[in-house]
This record gives structure tokens, C-alpha cells and sequence, in this order.
């Protein structure tokens, strides 16, 4: 594939700062309005008189009250994490992507890239990549192939180096799924799902240049290291789980149990294996709980 250069490749507005950091520094600004205004409002008070908290740190010393005491070190963690809805996840921690198989090259723009690969006859094939803003679970983005089935998954496994054995577990895991006559001519829609860090990266579209291009580059245009990934046998469905099941448990369950990344606890096989034990069983979602019916 010919793709846009690192330095001018658009950079998708969903790529942020991270939410740890971001929920961090907006819990100590809370505090301290909080306590500027002497205010308790259930939190606790040893969050009052604390000042300049930021993001995964502390401050040194201690701070002082109104009448010179001193007054234990504030953390920031000692604020409790407002709970936060489903929809607010897809807008912080969703980075979406649409795949168009097109004709000709066009320009790119902040929220459009244009790829192209040379096929056998010199001709040029080209696809269109388009980021989009996600403030809810996007069933109007699957809108007409809601009620299709996803008939098969195919892990694909990117190892860190390229002398390791498979057998080793450092290696970055993507799911993609299939879902049979979701095209205007009964093409096959394929959909990316993988988490990168704190982000979920999703990436969507219909035909074999799709396909194609879901294995060899992230939902950001950032391209992988195709000769270090290894892709896992396809595995074809036996329950029925539509679509529409599909982003309904993640809206219910991913969106509700995601936690901060962790490399040890929650990273990106984690993920993998959640999606995979839905599809499998579509009554089990992330992390053994059991869907309501």
C-alpha cells in the first residue's frame, strides 16, 4: 500500500490525552473549588485545603489550614471517580474508522486518508479512510446490517520482535469480525476491534481491499509490522449473534467494565479473548459476568 507520510498522515481527533491523566487533573480541580469555597459535598476532608494536585501525583509537604495547622497530604486518588455512562466512553475511548473501496485518489484532509496499492496489470486500487466521531454506540454507522449475523472471527497475533517463538506471550492481539451480506451487493463487512493502551481502536468496511488493509494497518493509518504478525485460525460461529447484539454488549458490558490499561491485568489480549468468549457464548461477557436476556 501507498500511504501518506508519518508527518502528514491526519491525526484523528479521538487520539487524546490519556483518560487517567485527564481524570485525574479534573478531580483536583473539583477539589479545589471545593475547598476554596469550604464546601464539603461528600468528599472527604482530607480533600479540603489541599491545592496544586496533579494527575498520578502528589504534593510535597503539607498544606496549611485557615488558622495555620497542618493538614495531611492530599492525594488525588483519595476522590472518588464520578461514575460515567456508556456514552461518554465512546467519545473518550473510541478512535472509529471508515473503509471505502474507491476509484481514484482524492485529497487528504484532517479526517480523510487515501491509500493505494499496485495490483497485477499496473492498475492502482484505492481505498478511502475516514475518521469519525463517536458520542454514542453507533448503530446509526451499521445502519441496514444491524440484524445480520457475524458468521466467524479470525484472531491475528503481532509479536514484539522478530526472532521470538510463538509459544511467548509478548505479542499485540486484534480481533476481526465477519459479517456475511452487510454490503449493497452482499459484500462481506469486516470490522477491526483491538485495544491500544487506553483506546479501542474500531475499523469497518465492506469488500477485499477492506480486508486486506484491516491486517496490515491500525484504525489510526498507522501501518504494522506485517512480516512479525501471525494470524490464528479462522474460527466460524455455531450460535447466531447479530450485530446488533454485538454493540449492544459492548455498550452494556465493555463500556461499563473497561478499567485503565494494564499490561499484567487488562491489556489488548484480554480484550481479544472478552470479544472471542462473547461470540462463543453470547450469554458471558467481559470477564465471566453474565449478560441479563
Amino acid at each position: 500500500w501507498a500511504s501518506p507520510a508519518p508527518s502528514t498522515l491526519p491525526r484523528p481527533r479521538r487520539v487524546r490525552e490519556s483518560s487517567a491523566a485527564r481524570d485525574g487533573a479534573a478531580r483536583a480541580r473539583g477539589c479545589r473549588a471545593q475547598a476554596s469555597r469550604g464546601e464539603e459535598g461528600g468528599i472527604p476532608r482530607t480533600c479540603q485545603g489541599a491545592f496544586d494536585v496533579r494527575a498520578g501525583g502528589r504534593r510535597r509537604g503539607r498544606a496549611r489550614g485557615r488558622h495555620g495547622q497542618r493538614r495531611p497530604v492530599m492525594f488525588d486518588w483519595c476522590v472518588a471517580t464520578p461514575r460515567r455512562n456508556s456514552d461518554w466512553w465512546w467519545q473518550n475511548h473510541v478512535v472509529c474508522a471508515k473503509l471505502d473501496e474507491v476509484m481514484w485518489k482524492g485529497f487528504d484532509t484532517s479526517d480523510v486518508a487515501y491509500y493505494g496499492r499496485k495490483v497485477r496489470g499496473g492498475s492502482k486500487r484505492y481505498v478511502r479512510l475516514t475518521w469519525t466521531d463517536v458520542n454514542e454506540c453507533p448503530h446509526h454507522l451499521f445502519r441496514g446490517s444491524l440484524d445480520s449475523s457475524i458468521v466467524a472471527f479470525t484472531e491475528v497475533d503481532e509479536k514484539w520482535f522478530a526472532w521470538q517463538p510463538s509459544a511467548l506471550v509478548t505479542y499485540h492481539a486484534f480481533t476481526i469480525l465477519e459479517v456475511e451480506n452487510a454490503g449493497w451487493f452482499g459484500e462481506t463487512l469486516f470490522i477491526l476491534l483491538e485495544r491500544c493502551c487506553d483506546t479501542l481502536q474500531l475499523l469497518y468496511g465492506c469488500g477485499s481491499e477492506v480486508h486486506l488493509f484491516v491486517r496490515q494497518y491500525y484504525a489510526n493509518g498507522r501501518p504494522r509490522n506485517v512480516q512479525q504478525c501471525e494470524q490464528q485460525a479462522r474460527t466460524k460461529l455455531q450460535k447466531t449473534v447479530t450485530l446488533r447484539q454485538f454493540l449492544e454488549w459492548m455498550d452494556r458490558v465493555v463500556a461499563k467494565d473497561w478499567q485503565p490499561y494494564n499490561i499484567l491485568a487488562d491489556n489488548c489480549q484480554h480484550f481479544a479473548t472478552d470479544i472471542q468468549s462473547f461470540l462463543l457464548n453470547p450469554r458471558i461477557g467481559k470477564k465471566g459476568h453474565a449478560d441479563p436476556p
